[in-house]
């Protein structure tokens, strides 16, 4: 393996954290830098930028990040960046060597560990980066640096498959975001590209040219005006942020704002990054973003990062649920079943489904999209009413593709969970309409009462309101919890097999007789509800069978569709 080598952005005498930034001084190095050929004795290797987590390796298993510094250059005229990545980290695990990760794509020019630099080696996007004797010591603060530049991985179908997206606005002006989280942040910044470890705050500091706008997650410390009229921003993130929620939006933005009241009677800023061509649409989906905000309020519990932001920015993709700056690309149309913005409900539901309640493992990113999906089922039904509510329902179950368990017991990679089809068993959309299903019979099996104190606790931050990491089998026990019984009898079955459990039905001598079967012959105990002439009959179900006498009137069961179950 070889070290990939080249050309400095930055002297080696700058301060590595460069905390201090100069914009002109940066910039202009920068602006020399895009006319360069990029020189390299790596050859671009197999990339492993393509999965995010899995399995976590030791020499990232052995330390927990505290914090990351980012400072960047965006050029969009040649399509480059340059930045310089401080890691405040600290040692859980004794270990000789740490590793980050970073797009192959991208060259590292320096690496230094408490300001010595080190020979680090940078291949098959990650950088191994060997501890001096005494560094890698459990309880042992690392302050790593990296200074790196290149071409960035250009998104070829944002969200999707992500990283930068260069576009223009309608008036022909640059407008450039980033998404990344099926591939990870290392696609654009070096980092420990793996879910179960968030900083714990997280600064960023970018310069753009002149006449552009970084609207990014937490809260503007400040902007620096440089020569030419480049600008920096300083945006603060005060609270544990997902790697891949991380984001640039740069445009010639316009903002709207408003300070709204919190279901609690604290205060929350609001604000929406939005191009200046679109200023009425703006004015109209804002009431909107309101109206959102103080559903989800009602339903999950007062926002929970309300001393950054609440921020919503126009983006040339369709959207992704960035930490306190929800990318929205939903070109103000709206849903085609409903009267209301199905795009942005939906990226807002995961404020709390993901971004404070984050997957552990992304075996379990069924929490993010099931969840978030049924959150829009919930505002139809307030909205709209208990019709709207069931009409969802039956739009999700229909995009059910059956692909696989949407809650597989061993750890899973982005790729292996999102895309079905491409690898085996993979749920695909499953974890999105599968999932909402899960929680919309779970809603029957519990009672509104229970079941939505249990959307409050599993909601709930941490003790200090800060986000927290869960696992399915926690989840689990904490719907027990609440339901006052042990319920991995219905968890099991939904969730971790990929076949949905079958109810049959069949009457004998008056008696109408109720059993289901399900895979590996699993007791499920699933109640249904049995229309009988005008009345409703919940027929309980203990150890899979239940019976109901109906002598000769009509019956239906499960009028109303609550059961996820094979039809």
């Amino acid at each position: 393996m070889e070290r990939e080598v080249g050309r400095a952005l930055i002297p080696r005498d700058a301060d590595p954290s460069m905390n201090a930034i100069n914009p002109k001084t940066v910039w202009n190095r920068v602006l020399t830098f895009a006319g360069l050929t990029v020189l390299s004795s790596a050859p671009l290797l197999a990339l492993q930028t393509e999965n995010s987590g899995g399995a976590l390796r030791p020499d990232q298993a052995c330390f927990d990040v505290q914090h990351y510094d980012l400072v960047l250059v965006v050029v969009p005229d040649s399509k480059k960046i340059g930045g310089s990545l401080t890691m405040t980290a600290r040692m859980e695990k004794a270990s000789e060597e740490i590793s980050l990760d970073l797009d192959s794509r991208l060259t590292v020019r320096r690496v230094t560990v408490a300001g010595v630099e080190v020979e680090a080696i940078h291949t098959e996007g990650r950088i191994t980066i060997p501890l001096a004797k005494g560094q890698g010591q459990p309880g042992q603060e690392l302050k790593v640096n990296v200074l790196y530049m290149g071409t960035p991985r250009e998104a070829p179908n944002a969200p999707w498959v992500g990283g930068f997206t260069w576009a223009k606005t309608p008036s022909g002006a640059d407008w450039v975001s980033t998404t990344c989280q099926m591939e990870g942040a290392d696609l654009w910044w070096p980092c420990k590209d793996h879910p179960s470890d968030k900083p714990e705050s997280f600064d960023l500091k970018v310069t753009v040219p002149a006449g552009l706008v970084c609207a990014s997650n937490g809260r503007l410390m400040g902007v620096q005006e440089g020569d030419s009229g480049a600008r920096t921003f300083h945006w603060h993130t005060s609270m544990p942020i997902p790697n891949y929620s991380i984001a640039l939006n740069i445009a010639p933005y316009e903002t709207i704002s408003r300070t709204v009241e919190s279901i609690d009677g604290g205060a929350i800023p609001v604000t929406f990054w939005h191009l200046p061509e679109n200023t009425d649409k703006a004015k109209v989906l804002f009431e909107e973003i309101v109206d959102h905000l103080k559903h989800l309020e009602s339903i999950c519990g007062p926002y929970p990062f309300r001393q950054d932001k609440y921020g919503v920015v126009e983006t040339p993709h369709l959207g992704m649920e960035h930490q306190t700056i929800i990318a929205y690309g939903n070109n103000y149309s709206g849903d085609p079943e409903f009267d209301y913005d199905w795009l942005h409900h939906h990226e807002m539901s995961h404020e709390w489904w993901s971004n404070l309640l984050t997957c552990v493992d992304w075996a379990d990113f069924w929490i993010h999209e099931g969840l978030g999906t049924y959150m829009q089922a919930l505002y139809l039904e307030s909205r709209f009413g208990v019709e709207a509510y069931r009409k969802k329902m039956e739009i999700d179950w229909n995009r059910i593709g059956h692909n696989g368990a949407i809650a597989p017991i061993a750890p899973r990679g982005t790729q292996s969970m999102y895309f079905a089809g491409g690898v085996p068993d993979a749920p695909g959309g499953d974890i999105y309409f599968k999932g909402s299903w899960v929680v919309h019979n779970l809603r029957w099996l519990m009672g509104d009462k229970e079941f939505f104190e249990l959307l409050r606790e599993w909601a709930k931050p941490g003790t200090g309101g800060e986000p927290r990491f869960v696992s399915t089998d926690q989840m689990i026990q904490v719907a027990s919890s609440s339901a006052g019984e042990n319920l991995d009898w219905y968890f099991d079955v939904v969730l971790k097999a990929k076949q949905l459990p079958a109810l049959t039905a069949e009457v004998k001598d008056g008696q109408l007789h109720l059993k289901w079967s399900s895979v590996g012959e699993k007791p499920y105990s699933m109640p249904v509800e049995v229309q009988l002439g005008s009345k409703r009959v919940r027929v309980e179900c203990p150890a899979g069978e239940g019976t109901l006498a109906v002598g000769t009137q009509d019956w239906q069961l499960d009028p109303d569709r609550w059961l996820i179950r094979q039809r």
